[in-house]
């Protein structure tokens, strides 16, 4: 029985769906919905509970083996997500569920960072026509809609749960949905095959060695966000799965418990109808992320509990280690170095983040150095060429650099002033080089400090 990665990096963490199917092909007879197509070529497009949803950017992806993924996606983080198994011209059932593990979703970029999803177990529905699949120009055309639910969650993220303390679920309806002549890449990738190094992976779980019978490396793109699942399943069917953000670096850090896909999480599934156990607290030290060659190795180390409270069951996960070979991007490696007052500053951990501020899709870099840390950030509207530098982010447009000398203890600096020069911008492989120089300041003129940053250049991937 063949494994599938649809919707990938899309698995709930509530419940995390892993779907196994024998076949999957093309439904046939009648339909009560017929969608027509009315977007423009290149669109992406859907009513969402009655209001127009018009993509800014798609992405889509066909691998190997025909399993096909659309994005389309907002400012906000607002996505929908569309995945089918063996695609070709024909009328498929998004009921997910069973053998069918063909799916539709939507993120509406809320504090709830769980999709709407149109499973089955969940009362989803849902139907999607492929009316061309262009396989010289790589483009795919087609219609949709399908009914999501997820569960319904409060301001601070915590699932809302009825008098019986059962969680409480909220669905959404999304109709007319249409797609025209969307360009799709191919993705050869899987961790196997070829002249590929064998990927590495062990645990223990509860004490007992974690020895897996087959890993998989996969590379979901989330919406705009790039990552790296790590899949390891032993013989007893037991199941731990790795999902990382690819602009994570080296360095330690904290995973979540519940993840919308584009989160640092783990998660341990004892197999035979049990549910999945998510990472409460855990923690991963990446040693070396070489995105060029594409070589990821950590240790890792989880407490394995239900993401909703509502089962007992608890597993410690222990001197967890792995390597993991993936497909690299050439030139793709972050790198961040600048000069402090003319002394030299490398920094041992960076991270890129992205985020929306007023409808301004922005990428920050942040990078430390013992006490020290030092952060860039701006908006990913920006081109080849040189802006100057703000004080501080309030439309969303702005470029702003900060030094804080010693965090924890003394002020942060910002740049006042302070210029940036983009000289490099690779959209296709989310490649941003640039060079940067600022004056750090006491933003409210307090401290007569001043701290001079000369020699900043920077390459970074989006995540």
């Amino acid at each position: 029985m063949k494994k599938m990665y649809l919707l990938k990096g899309m698995l709930l963490a509530f419940i995390v769906f892993q779907f196994f199917s024998c076949e999957n092909e093309p439904l046939t007879g009648e339909f009560v919905q017929e969608e027509q197509n009315d977007a423009d070529e290149g669109q992406f497009k859907a009513q969402i509970a009655g209001q127009e949803f018009i993509a800014a950017s798609t992405s889509a992806t066909m691998t190997s083996e025909n399993e096909l993924v659309i994005t389309g996606s907002k400012p906000g983080g607002e996505d929908i997500v569309l995945g089918i198994a063996n695609a070709a011209v024909g009328t498929f059932s998004l009921t997910t569920g069973g053998t069918n593990e063909n799916a539709g979703a939507y993120f509406d970029g809320s504090v709830n960072l769980l999709p709407y999803i149109s499973a089955q177990a969940l009362g989803g529905s849902g139907q999607l026509k492929i009316t061309e699949l262009n396989t010289d120009a790589k483009t795919v055309s087609g219609t949709f809609s399908f009914v999501g639910f997820r569960v319904k969650v409060d301001g601070n993220g915590d699932p809302v749960l009825d008098g019986n303390g059962n969680p409480v679920m909220e669905s959404i309806e999304i109709s007319r949905g249409a797609f025209n002549a969307i360009s799709y890449i191919l993705d050869d990738t899987g961790g196997g095959g070829g002249n590929t190094p064998e990927n590495e992976f062990f645990a223990k779980v509860d004490g007992v060695d974690f020895v897996p019978d087959t890993i998989s490396v996969t590379e979901p793109l989330v919406g705009d966000v790039h990552m790296i699942k790590i899949e390891a399943r032993n013989a007893e069917r037991q199941l731990m799965r790795i999902d990382i953000p690819r602009s994570l670096g080296v360095g330690t850090f904290n995973m979540v418990r519940i993840s919308d896909g584009t989160k640092l999480i783990a998660l341990y599934n004892a197999g035979d109808g049990a549910e999945n156990l998510t990472s409460d607290p855990g923690t991963i030290t990446i040693s070396e992320f070489d995105l060029e060659a594409g070589v990821l190795k950590a240790t890792f180390n989880f407490t394995g509990t239900d993401p909703l409270n509502q089962l007992p069951d608890i597993v410690e996960v222990t001197e967890g280690s792995f390597t993991a070979y993936f497909e690299g991007v050439p030139g793709a490696n972050n790198t961040f170095s600048a000069n402090i007052d003319g002394a030299a500053y490398a920094p041992d951990e960076l991270i890129v983040e992205t985020s929306v501020v007023n409808q301004y899709p922005r990428v920050s870099i942040t990078t430390t150095k013992d006490d020290k840390r030092m952060v860039l950030t701006f908006p990913l509207t920006v081109t080849e060429g040189t802006f100057e530098m703000g004080t501080e982010v309030i439309d969303g447009d702005e470029i702003v650099a900060t030094y804080t000398p010693v965090v924890g203890t003394s002020i942060t600096y910002v740049s006042i002033p302070g210029s940036l020069v983009i000289t490099n911008y690779d959209l296709a492989n989310g490649i941003i080089e640039g060079i940067f120089n600022f004056t750090g300041r006491d933003a409210s003129g307090q401290d007569p400090t001043i701290y001079q940053i000369t020699g900043g250049e920077f390459l970074v991937v989006l995540p």
